[in-house]
């Protein structure tokens, strides 16, 4: 009986990321959000500022080629503080979420991996 319910439930039962997902954005509209509506794409480094001092964790000027559907392209600056040991290179492509408004949460911990 308890495998049968198991089975039901899985069958049925949305996957647990896409019901966080979903109630993420309905969270992020009724909030007035500026990330409501963001849809998964990317980030390309198209310029960063040269790391200048000893310290380990800096601030980074950067142009950035955001993309992603529904999406236009088009080049960004932004600042970011990153850890010295894993700065990125020209070239760079980040996962991001990035919202109609233009505003964009680049997954930077994918540089220490």
């Amino acid at each position: 009986m308890r495998e049968a319910a198991r089975a039901a439930r899985g069958r049925y039962a949305p996957r647990v990321e896409e019901w966080v997902d979903d109630a993420a954005a309905s969270l992020e509209k009724l909030v007035g959000s500026p990330m409501a509506g963001a849809v998964h794409g990317t980030v390309r480094i198209v310029s960063i500022s040269e790391p200048t001092k000893r310290g380990r964790y800096q601030e980074a000027q950067l142009q950035v080629e955001v993309a992603g559907p529904g999406i236009e392209t088009a080049i960004v600056p932004t600042d970011v503080v990153l850890d010295r040991k894993y700065w990125p290179a020209v070239g760079t492509v980040l996962p991001a979420r990035i919202a109609p408004s233009g505003a964009m949460d680049v997954n930077w911990d994918v540089l220490a991996r």
